[in-house]
């Protein structure tokens, strides 16, 4: 594969993991207790950084 195809299916993946973090955690952000919410907005934040600087890394390289 060429470094354009490995970088698209690189952001397909990453797009996926994000919107697949943002689908669970969202049932603690409507309910739950408040140390719940910000644990789930934490995890949110944290995937997609982590997601990110990995795409980013990698388009360097």
């Amino acid at each position: 594969m060429n470094k354009k195809t490995q970088l698209m299916y690189r952001l397909a993946f990453g797009v996926i993991i994000i919107g697949g973090v943002i689908f669970f955690s969202f049932r603690y952000l409507l309910k739950g207790s408040p140390v719940f919410k910000v644990m789930a907005l934490g995890l949110i934040v944290a995937v997609s950084y982590l997601v990110v600087d990995y795409l980013i890394k990698k388009s360097k390289e």
